[in-house]
């Protein structure tokens, strides 16, 4: 009996199939910690328990985008360990926050598939779910995966490809309970603008650059326990390079974002694309 996990491949999905991803991960302080050090994260509300405390909540929060790694990575080894590339999302939100000492865990649905003319590859779409210890869902999104086929001979399944929305609508988007800016600092926050500020199709220019490094991505894939083969293994693409994880550029861009939109403290959608 095979005892190690050589991961799904195309043809082992199926439209309404429900994964329940192992292994549960509590988060505390380090996971906060290491993430301020990969990423230059500044926002206050993740960085001050005073801060969040005057904003409502017992304490700070950890960043959005942990929770989102963490649930990510939990998926990665049923749905893309033999990924060619993540290519989207959608639907994402963030529904609760998550506090140190939550054990997040995850769970996905087979959404849709669709077999490449190559034949060789295939999209699969997946609705994941991120619960915490008490069963409560903590955010949601759906993501599509190119996926290796394993046996280039199986019969091609009857392409579903689901009904995405380009964005979010507002009334979608969810607000921490006792989250209140009536006594917002926005010295402390770190910049004075605020929503009445930006105009649409204002463009900012957040300055602020910083160069991509291989051991500083393979250190923040592994802390998110993201095993998929693409983002290690310069055998595992044909040019011989690894991919970057999406989540890893979405991260470092949020942080970069801060010389700008310093006051835009919490992430709660994340839109098609």
């Amino acid at each position: 009996m095979v005892k190690t996990n050589t991961g799904r491949f195309f043809e082992d999905y199926a439209v309404g199939q429900v994964i329940d991803h192992a292994v549960p991960r509590t988060v505390k302080m380090g996971e906060r910690a290491l993430y301020h050090m990969l990423y230059p994260a500044r926002h206050a509300l993740y960085s001050s328990d005073q801060f969040a405390q005057d904003c409502g909540l017992p304490f700070s929060p950890l960043d959005d985008m942990i929770a989102f790694h963490i649930v990510f990575g939990k998926t990665v080894p049923d749905v893309s360990l033999n990924a060619v590339a993540n290519l989207g999302y959608a639907q994402g939100r963030w529904l609760l926050p998550v506090w140190p000492g939550d054990t997040l865990r995850a769970r996905s649905e087979v959404i849709g598939v669709k077999q490449n003319s190559n034949g060789k590859t295939g999209v699969v779409y997946v609705r994941t779910t991120g619960l915490n210890q008490h069963d409560e869902t903590v955010l949601e999104y759906v993501r599509w995966v190119m996926v290796r086929k394993k046996d280039l001979d199986a019969p091609a399944p009857v392409t579903v490809v689901p009904d995405l929305p380009k964005a979010l609508t507002a009334d979608q988007l969810v607000i921490p309970k006792g989250l209140d800016f009536t006594n917002y600092d926005f010295t402390l926050a770190g910049e004075p603008h605020r929503w009445g500020d930006y105009e649409i199709g204002e463009k900012i220019d957040h300055v602020d650059g910083v160069t991509v490094e291989e051991a500083e991505h393979m250190m923040a894939t592994r802390l998110w326990q993201n095993t998929a083969k693409v983002h290690f293994d310069t055998s595992a693409r044909p040019d011989g390079s690894r991919l970057i994880y999406g989540g890893h550029v979405i991260s470092m861009a949020r942080a970069l974002s801060f010389n700008g939109l310093a006051n835009a403290q919490i992430v709660a959608g994340l839109n098609s694309g």
